[in-house]
């Protein structure tokens, strides 16, 4: 019997669900959730097996006595950034004049299990062919545009995603402006990968133009850097907790995966990077990372 008792607290322990071994907290955090909503600031964020299992004001959750305390007081938490377009040339990206061809990129993507397609420089007739190839597949498709009746064209298609902004004319249609917001449909200006100049400008300006109209932007760096590209829309007049939603709940929408990352909420999986500064401040306070979940991870710099 005296055997027994003193295996049972090694059994109990080695019985012990791994995700409980390895549960974090993070407490007292200044949070900044991704959903558009104030700052909690005095957060309390419960991470096991891989995901968010609470988050909220502190003094609405407890404290899991078997978690790793992770000390946030005067930091900042924000949800991991969500790059809707990290390659200049994305595998796979459809460029066709040909309707049928455009399909049949499509179809290899599918058939590779691609996450998104997505739309290069193609004839009317392709890109919607691929579009409505995406749609039948269950695939988002985000599509390329730089000009006024580019960005019209593909809201006539039905396109949910656009990557690029308009940098032809500062005149923007109003219908256009209400369509691409009652339609939700993401625009990822990418600025800082365009060349300095009056194209950019002009970029920069409708990127607020879209903003102040209820258009969701979201952050595509095609190569670049994303906390550049969000630095670009703050730059661009974009308040910074708006740019952070962009940045973060915009591109998890864009990408069909908002059930999974881009906000901090119970069941999304632990993407988070803890800050030392404001990034409500000041966007550029989003380097100054003083650790980090990755896909459940914890990391301290």
């Amino acid at each position: 019997m005296r055997r027994y008792l003193a295996v049972l607290p090694l059994l109990l322990c080695a019985c012990k669900a791994p995700e409980e071994s390895h549960m974090k907290v993070i407490i007292g955090a200044v949070m900044i959730d991704g959903q558009g909503g104030p700052p909690v600031s005095n957060s309390l964020v419960v991470v096991a097996g891989g995901e968010i299992r609470e988050a909220g004001d502190m003094s609405n959750i407890p404290i899991p006595e078997e978690a790793g305390k992770i000390n946030g007081a005067g930091r900042f938490l924000v949800p991991g950034l969500v790059d809707v377009c990290p390659r200049a040339e994305p595998p796979g990206m459809v460029r066709s004049d040909s309707p049928e061809e455009a399909r049949a990129q499509v179809a290899a993507q599918v058939q590779a299990k691609a996450g998104i397609v997505y739309i290069g420089k193609s004839s009317p007739a392709a890109t919607q062919a691929a579009l409505e190839a995406a749609r039948d597949a269950g695939i988002p498709a985000l599509a390329m545009a730089a000009t006024q009746a580019g960005f019209g064209e593909l809201v006539a298609m039905g396109a949910s995603g656009i990557i690029g902004m308009i940098g032809d004319t500062e005149t923007l249609d109003p219908g256009l402006l209400a369509r691409l917001r009652d339609l939700h449909i993401v625009v990822a200006p990418s600025l800082s990968t365009m060349p300095p100049g009056g194209e950019r400008e002009i970029a920069r300006r409708n990127t607020l133009r879209l903003f102040s109209a209820g258009v969701p932007l979201a952050v595509a760096s095609r190569g670049g850097d994303a906390l550049r590209e969000t630095e670009a829309l703050s730059d661009a007049g974009i308040p910074p907790l708006e740019a952070i939603v962009a940045a973060t709940h915009n591109g998890a929408q864009a990408l069909r995966q908002l059930e999974h990352r881009g906000t901090i909420q119970p069941g999304r999986i632990a993407d988070m990077i803890l800050l030392s500064a404001n990034p409500g401040e000041d966007i550029r306070n989003l380097r100054r990372v003083a650790g980090r979940f990755t896909a459940g991870e914890w990391s301290e710099k």
